[in-house]
């Protein structure tokens, strides 16, 4: 606590969060108060509240929460569900009201007198940089990351899915232990046999890597033996089977520190979005271009996503909430399906349910029409990214308290902060090439990784695992949508998610990130309200 109690600390004295390397949040004391420093990649979030001439701030949303008696924020909850690419509505705010979160590379100066004075420094991307700058930088960088996680002495492991991230990061290992144990994840019913093949042929290709493949059985599907409290709703949580068996496997082999890939594809690609971006600059020879090779790849027509990306353009930011917002208020009735364009290719964002309840409808558009009138101050692909990257710590957060149960530390170096600011100062379209994937990572590493590992072009496709976990435990998750909590206070409309859910137990075409959204926030109510969820 700082002077005269007007700094408090949630859940805990002010404090140094982490000691893993690459990545640190901090709350530091000083004679002017209490300094706080969000990491770049969200991984160790800090939450403050100001209420009744104090500040509260802590690592834990509910913490913060319970201490100025805040409750759910129906706006965030219905963003999140309806589509969350409003970085005020996702990012800083919490499905809590009126608690924010540190957008990343925020220090925050909460003084003593609990004024409050804020700095930003933007993950935006510098034109002048090239290809051959960065790689060098995330080469640097990824070294100095996996040595920092050996220097202790640490035996590390890695994830080996076949795929450029987790695979990269074990070669990477390997420089600094005789032995790495490498766990490859195949799930029964639902084995993806090019990352198999392709794991396989990898893991021969240095003695010092000892493969090993775990097989998940129905026990291991998503959307059951979900964990209790959970500090905020994500659905990470609804698929952490396969990840339970993954670091139970490391820890039997003597792991301490387990290395991952996630936040991979994130930084070393870009959401589309960026295509809005190249319209808008009038670099149209680039998206066309981009569009052309997206839409071999995707089976899309290239001159749709051109069109797509060129009518997003034109649209100031007033034009695209106040879009956003009449779709949301008046959604269609029939069925609703938005194309791979409307969902891929956004700037304000598109309806990707109509699930929601009318308050729920109501109060979302209103807020997005009051957002309306502020500067538009980010590039659609920057705005995304924001969006993005809090996923992607959330999920690795999830991770990281899995690994835990088993007493391992999973790593990401792929959100450590230097990572994250090379690889985002990296212009989106320099980083993309969909004709090969991941441009930056290849060329950082080459030398480094085998070849085999960095010219792979195929990813494998898990949704068959969603399906089948839908379908063996649909009595519980349609229990838990007969009489939900969240349409008690107004967010969703639950027969139409029901409806969803049947889909997805049939194997149909499903809006997978709704209903996960959904899933969440109605396991994370009932554990708020004391209602009973049973996996």
């Amino acid at each position: 606590m700082a002077s005269d109690g007007q700094v408090l600390a949630a859940d805990g004295v002010p404090r140094r969060l982490m000691s893993l390397p690459g990545s640190y949040s901090a709350a530091v004391v000083d004679d002017r108060g209490v300094l706080l420093l969000a990491d770049a990649s969200c991984q160790f979030p800090l939450y403050v509240s100001a209420a009744g001439g104090r500040t509260v701030f802590g690592s834990r949303a509910g913490a913060v929460a319970e201490r100025v008696g805040a409750e759910p924020d129906l706006v965030h909850l219905a963003a999140l569900i309806a589509d969350p690419m409003v970085p005020e509505l996702t990012v800083s705010r919490t499905a809590f009201r009126g608690v924010r979160q540190l957008e990343p590379g925020t220090a925050l100066l909460v003084g003593t007198d609990a004024t409050v004075q804020e700095t930003t420094t933007p993950l935006v991307a510098d034109a002048r940089r090239t290809l051959d700058d960065c790689a060098t930088e995330l080469r640097e960088c990824l070294l100095a990351a996996v040595a920092a996680r050996a220097s202790a002495g640490h035996v590390l492991s890695s994830d080996f899915s076949g795929g450029l991230d987790s695979t990269s990061l074990a070669f990477l290992a390997a420089r600094h232990n005789d032995e790495v144990a490498t766990v490859t994840y195949a799930q029964e019913g639902a084995w993806v046999d090019d990352d198999l093949r392709h794991a396989e042929l990898c893991g021969r290709l240095d003695s010092r890597l000892r493969p090993r493949v775990v097989r998940g059985t129905g026990e291991h599907l998503p959307y059951q033996n979900w964990p209790s409290a959970v500090d905020l709703p994500h659905p990470s949580y609804l698929s952490m089977g396969s990840t339970r068996l993954r670091t139970s496997a490391v820890a039997s082999a003597g792991t301490a520190v387990h290395l991952v890939g996630e936040g991979g594809d994130l930084v070393l690609g870009a959401p589309l979005s960026y295509f809005v971006d190249l319209a808008r600059r009038g670099d149209l020879a680039t998206l066309w271009r981009h569009c052309a090779a997206w839409g071999r790849l995707r089976h899309r027509s290239p001159l749709a996503l051109f069109r797509r990306s060129v009518h997003l353009a034109a649209m100031s930011r007033r034009q695209g909430l106040a879009e956003f917002a009449r779709r949301v208020r008046r959604p269609d009735r029939g069925p609703f399906v938005p194309s791979w364009e409307k969902h891929n290719i956004t700037s304000w964002g598109f309806p990707s349910c109509d699930w929601l309840a009318p308050r729920a409808r109501n109060a979302l558009a209103e807020q997005l029409t009051a957002l309306a009138d502020d500067t538009d101050r980010m590039d659609a692909g920057d705005r995304a990214m924001l969006v993005h990257l809090k996923f992607a710590g959330a999920t690795q957060r999830a991770v990281r308290e899995t690994g835990a149960m088993y007493g391992v530390d999973v790593h990401a170096p792929y959100l450590d902060s230097e990572v994250v600011r090379v690889c985002l100062s990296l212009p989106a379209w320099r980083r993309c090439d969909p004709v090969g994937p991941k441009p930056l990572l290849r060329k950082a590493l080459t030398g480094l990784v085998p070849g085999l590992v960095l010219s792979r072009r195929t990813k494998g496709d898990y949704t068959t695992t969603a399906h089948l976990g839908v379908r063996r435990n649909l009595a519980a998750l349609r229990a838990l949508l007969t009489d939900p909590v969240s349409a008690e206070i107004g967010l969703v409309e639950p027969q139409r998610v029901r409806q969803a859910l049947e889909r997805a137990a049939q194997g149909l075409d499903t809006s997978w990130a709704p209903l996960n959204q959904v899933l969440a926030v109605e396991l994370w109510l009932r554990e708020l309200t004391g209602g009973a969820a049973d996996a």
